[in-house]
Order: C-alpha cells, then sequence, then structure tokens
C-alpha cells in the first residue's frame, strides 16, 4: 500500500467514525456491558434450553445437513419466518438499522418461543432464558433512546411491510415430530441472530474505545 492510499484510509476512518463516537458517548457504556453479558449468557444456554426441549436425537445444533433436509418442512409446513439480517456498522445511519433489526429479531424470536411453548412442557429454565431474551430487548430499546434514534420511525417505516410471520401452534405443529422440528429450527435460528448481535455490539465496543478508527475492507486491485 502506497503512502497516499494509507493517508487516505487514515482520514476516511477518522471523518467516518467521528459522527459514530458522537453517538457511541451518548450510550451509556455500562448497558453496552450489560448488553455484551447478557448476550453471551443467552449463547451459553441455548444449548442446555435445546436439550431441555429437544428429546429427538438427531436433532443438534449446528448440523447444517439437517437443516437443509428440514428446509421444506421449515418454509412450506411450518412457514418459521427468517431471522432479520445485521449489517455492519459503518455510519449512524447503519448503527440505527443495525438496532432496529437487532429489536426486531429479538422481538421475533420472543413471539416463536412463546407461540411453540404452547404445544410443548418447559420448565423453569425456558422460562428463565425467555425472559433474558427480554431484558436484553430492554437493554437495547434503552441503547436507541440513548442515541437519540427514533423507534417509532423506524416502525412506521415498515407499516407497509406484510405480517411478519404466518407461523402459529395451533395451525402448523399437528403432531411431536413438528414440534421438535419447529423448537429446534427457531433455536438454531436464534443462535445463529444471537452471534449476528453479539458481533455488532463487540463492533459498537470496540468503536468506543477507539473512536479515531474504522474497518475499511479493501480489495488488493484497489491497493
Amino acid at each position: 500500500m502506497n503512502f497516499q492510499v494509507a493517508l487516505l484510509l487514515t482520514l476516511v476512518g477518522i471523518v467516518a467514525s467521528a459522527p459514530i463516537s458522537d453517538k457511541l458517548n451518548n450510550m451509556d457504556k455500562d448497558t453496552i456491558e450489560q448488553a455484551h453479558s447478557l448476550i453471551n449468557k443467552i449463547l451459553e444456554d441455548i444449548p442446555t434450553v435445546h436439550k431441555d426441549w429437544i428429546t429427538i436425537k438427531s436433532l443438534t445444533l449446528g448440523n447444517h445437513t439437517i437443516l437443509q433436509e428440514l428446509g421444506y418442512l421449515r418454509n412450506e409446513a411450518l412457514k418459521i419466518p427468517p431471522a432479520p439480517v445485521l449489517q455492519n456498522i459503518s455510519s449512524i445511519s447503519s448503527m440505527e438499522t443495525c438496532l432496529a433489526k437487532i429489536v426486531e429479531g429479538l422481538q421475533l424470536h420472543l413471539i416463536l418461543l412463546k407461540d411453540v411453548s404452547k404445544a410443548t412442557t418447559q420448565d423453569q429454565r425456558v422460562k428463565h432464558f425467555q425472559a433474558d431474551i427480554r431484558d436484553l430487548l430492554l437493554l437495547i430499546e434503552k441503547l436507541q433512546k440513548q442515541a437519540g434514534f427514533d423507534p417509532s420511525k423506524q416502525a412506521s417505516d415498515e407499516q407497509s411491510q406484510p405480517p411478519v410471520h404466518d407461523f402459529r401452534a395451533d395451525k402448523n405443529l399437528s403432531d411431536k415430530y413438528l414440534t421438535q422440528v419447529a423448537v429446534h429450527l427457531i433455536l438454531q435460528q436464534l443462535q445463529d441472530f444471537s452471534f449476528d448481535v453479539l458481533r455488532s455490539i463487540l463492533s459498537m465496543t470496540e468503536m468506543a474505545e477507539n473512536p479515531n478508527t474504522v474497518q475499511v475492507s479493501m480489495s488488493p486491485a484497489a491497493i
């Protein structure tokens, strides 16, 4: 990389990250740390909750072959909606969108877990797990307010979109096997989504600690 390109990237990083750092400065660091700790706890608890809920041994977390085999059931029979996609945070707008998508994803999975719980037996561990997700949702909404983001604007922008999902326990879960598959797929999706949430929170933490730097991805041809 020549000197001019290196200097340009440094200047771009400083200019681009300054507005984000202003927003991050408005966020309570303890709230960010609480969110970090809670998403870690959720990720640690997902395998245990899965073990408590799932009795079919072939349904294991992280088994992508099984996920592919269950694709038809997921999309056609169960109609489980996908989790929102979280983009990398590189500007105030992308941070606002990311936090809104985290809220949307947590709300979605709370609805799915509540719905599937109607067709299953759950112990206190599962209830505490759902409570942790609700607590994380409240923390993310708190960060939105601290940053001055308007969640109602995000909601109004999405009013024209179709309903969140068509999954209903009383309609889609016709037998024990489908119920087990639904719980497995929901927890697997929640695990994947939670890893994305963790990466986003870590990104915010990194930018808060190093406000004058930003990660820039460039192809070798551009250098």
